[in-house]
């Protein structure tokens, strides 16, 4: 009975914490124009600028100097950059992933969505452990970085967007992430007014993360299969 009872309140959890990341407008794609038109009316969140205690202990600043290194012209460094990235990609948080995807996509499409799907899934993973909510404007953050480029191609190879997405639930299943999976509270209300002095205020417990990790690949499964049926004209 117990059993029973949690579970259903996990579920609970769950619907409630993926309503709020439908309503930030977190669908599988959208037309770039659309999201240009976010960048015009929303105020796009941004990190805590002077977090404090355990907030402090998350360093972001890799991740933003590889972000920007993915995002320069073209050049030695650039391409360094993407080796890197690639050679280690459990190492880094969804934001590179977002920043790899986006300069692989007008060259090499299907693996720009590969790592798009890989960033989307954990960094939807972040939020959903994060005991902030108001953390999940990161995830808002990322989808306006997504460029022309990687949006279109969800569009013209929504063929493949099935396979790519299993073998990214798969990849991600066998990769661990070593990188600081906290990085998403810094987005939060919390981190730019707490103290910090409780490392326990920022994920859920460790006890809930199986369960949420297997919610969202299926959650991810589906919306891409849903995303395919409806272009095709099967719904």
């Amino acid at each position: 009975m117990i059993a029973v009872v949690y579970s259903a309140v996990m579920k609970a959890v769950f619907v409630r914490r993926l309503a709020l990341l439908a309503a930030l407008g977190l669908g599988f794609a959208v037309p770039f124009s659309a999201l240009a038109q976010e960048k015009d009316k929303a105020a796009i969140p941004t990190i805590a600028s002077n977090p404090r205690g355990v907030y402090a202990t998350i360093n972001m600043r890799t991740t933003q100097e590889m972000v920007a290194r993915l995002g320069a012209a073209y050049g030695s460094d650039h391409h360094l950059a993407i080796r890197e990235v690639k050679s280690d990609p459990g190492a880094y948080m969804p934001p590179v992933l977002y920043a790899l995807a986006n300069t692989l996509a007008e060259d090499h499409a299907e693996e720009a969505i590969f790592w798009y799907h890989v960033g989307r899934m954990r960094a939807v993973y972040d939020a959903l452990r994060c005991r902030d909510k108001s953390a999940n404007g990161g995830l808002l953050d990322l989808r306006t970085r997504i460029n022309k480029h990687l949006a279109f191609s969800q569009f013209y190879r929504r063929d493949r967007l099935i396979g790519i997405a299993q073998k990214a639930i798969e990849w991600d299943l066998k990769n661990p992430r070593s990188y600081d999976q906290r990085w998403i509270s810094l987005y939060g209300k919390v981190a730019a007014s707490s103290a910090g002095a409780d490392a326990g205020e920022i994920l859920v417990p460790e006890s809930e993360w199986p369960a949420i990790l297997k919610h969202v690949h299926d959650s991810h499964l589906k919306s891409v299969e849903d995303f395919v049926a409806e272009k095709s004209g099967a719904k």
